[in-house]
């Protein structure tokens, strides 16, 4: 959660935090991942399959990742990108994309997603709730 009101993400007293701090539910319906540095959580994602209560635009033969999230004193040091790396090695064995929403304000995460091959999938944009603007993308997964 410090990830996200680092990078100005998440607006104190929102419900989205609740739902953060909630990873002990989320183990239960998805995969949590952890990155570690010397015993030190320093980041986590959380993978999600199709029609699961986590799942927010993925469809068959897709798997979605969420939560992607890294300690602020651990930014720029590739936590991010292993995480998503893995979320790919994962998804190659059961899906043939992988999808992902970033808030409309997150251009650095907007640049980091099409860094690591990702395509915006503008169909698949939602609004959760008003103001809270979700873009997609996809990465296609190849074997």
């Amino acid at each position: 959660m410090q990830a996200y009101e680092a990078g100005g993400h998440l607006e104190p007293g929102s419900p989205y935090a609740e739902t953060m701090r909630d990873v002990a539910h989320r183990s239960t319906a998805a995969t949590v991942l952890v990155a570690e540095n010397g015993g030190q959580i320093v980041g986590t994602v959380t993978i999600c399959s199709p029609g699961s209560p986590y799942a927010e635009i993925c469809q068959p033969g897709e798997l979605e990742f969420r939560f992607l999230a890294v300690e602020p004193n651990n930014w720029g040091q590739g936590v991010g990108e292993k995480l998503v790396r893995e979320c790919e090695v994962r998804g190659r064995v059961v899906a043939t994309q992988l999808v992902i929403c970033v808030i409309d304000i997150n251009i650095g995460g907007h640049r980091f997603y099409e860094k690591l091959g990702f395509d915006r999938l503008p169909e698949r944009d939602w609004e959760p709730r008003p103001g809270i603007n979700l873009q997609a993308y996809r990465k296609a997964l190849q074997n």
